[in-house]
């Protein structure tokens, strides 16, 4: 057997087994590298602007990212996802003791005409209600439950935070030196997944969450009760095509006018479509700019499949890997069919 044959795949062989034993020992901290990555890629606007105001330094830089993702992106969430855990019990505790009080009213209102239609319809809304918010709220206080995990996660989300925007330029290099690929396409295939995940969160989660910020303010001013936990589901279910905040502003509504706020729903109405419902005509152009957009149905299978798969960070990395797999297809289609038809084009 030729030597060098039998050194190249002794080599081939070992560095196989190398890689998969490394992503093995990364697996259990694939979750906060994959947000790292895409704060990195949504951060990389602030950590320029740092880069400018520290005179380049880029250890300096990044720090100064990190503290300000810290504090504008960590202490709200963690502040947010407490009152909603508490608002949930709250509400777990009311429809459990006292049923759905004034929304008692609505459900009867959509029952009984469907009941005159079909008599054996008889939902128990109460009790599927408290269902779904007890295991919500189940679900919540696992988040909080294991503090030492959940602290390490977060630390090492933000340490490769760090190195990832102090050294994002030197992993580039490094990727596309050892990529086969031409370092045109592997330089497009950088910039489109960076496209992709900026459209994902700029596009969809960040607009989402303004929505539901606007909503929790609307619910808040217009008396209805736990607004941030009704905010935070505007947030949710505003990623669902068409529907989108409609689903929490209408029953809100109809829960005001049951309760004979004639008054305040009509405000809450007026506010839903005004600040809520303008959101993606008004703030989309502003947030997305030229990021690719991905299809909003894709954006909520893959936020719901993500927290099947990975819990309540699959939040993130559900999308994450709608952004990467969108990417890639977009490369497909670029080095593959674009080269197979230049090769029929010269034959």
């Amino acid at each position: 057997m030729d030597t060098q044959k039998l050194q190249i795949g002794f080599f081939i062989g070992l560095l196989i087994s190398v890689v998969v034993l490394t992503v093995f020992l990364f697996v259990p901290f694939l979750a906060p590298i994959a947000l790292a990555f895409m704060a990195a890629i949504v951060m990389r606007p602030v950590n320029r602007w740092f880069l400018v105001k520290t005179s380049g330094k880029k250890t300096l830089a990044a720090s100064l990212s990190v503290v300000f993702a810290i504090v504008v992106v960590l202490v709200p969430l963690t502040i947010v996802a407490q009152q909603v855990t508490s608002e949930t019990y709250k509400f777990y505790t009311e429809v459990r003791n006292e049923g759905l009080g004034g929304f008692d009213r609505v459900t009867a209102a959509i029952i009984e005409p469907i009941q005159s239609a079909f008599p054996e319809f008889n939902p128990d809304v109460d009790g599927y209600i408290s269902s779904l918010a007890g295991k919500f709220a189940d679900n919540a206080s696992k988040i909080f439950s294991s503090t030492a995990s959940l602290t390490l996660s977060l630390f090492l989300a933000f340490m490769a935070l760090f190195y990832m925007l102090r050294d994002g330029h030197r992993f580039r290099e490094v990727l596309i030196e050892l990529s086969p690929l031409a370092d045109s396409y592997d330089n497009e295939i950088i910039d489109k997944i960076e496209r992709a995940v900026n459209s994902v969160v700029r596009g969809s989660l960040l607009t989402a969450v303004i929505k539901g910020i606007f909503a929790a303010a609307g619910f808040a001013i217009f008396g209805v009760p736990h607004a941030i936990l009704w905010g935070a589901l505007t947030a949710v279910v505003s990623l669902v095509p068409l529907l989108g905040a409609g689903i929490t502003v209408i029953p809100a509504v109809l829960y005001l006018i049951a309760t004979d706020s004639i008054g305040a729903a009509i405000g809450l109405a007026i506010w839903g479509t005004v600040a809520v419902g303008l959101v993606d005509n008004l703030l989309m152009p502003i947030v997305v700019g030229k990021a690719t957009v991905i299809h909003p149905l894709l954006i909520l299978l893959s936020v719901l499949g993500g927290v099947v798969l990975f819990g309540p960070v699959g939040l993130f990395l559900g999308p994450l890997v709608i952004a990467l797999l969108s990417a890639l297809l977009e490369i497909y289609k670029v080095v593959i069919l674009h080269g197979q038809n230049k090769q029929k084009t010269v034959l």
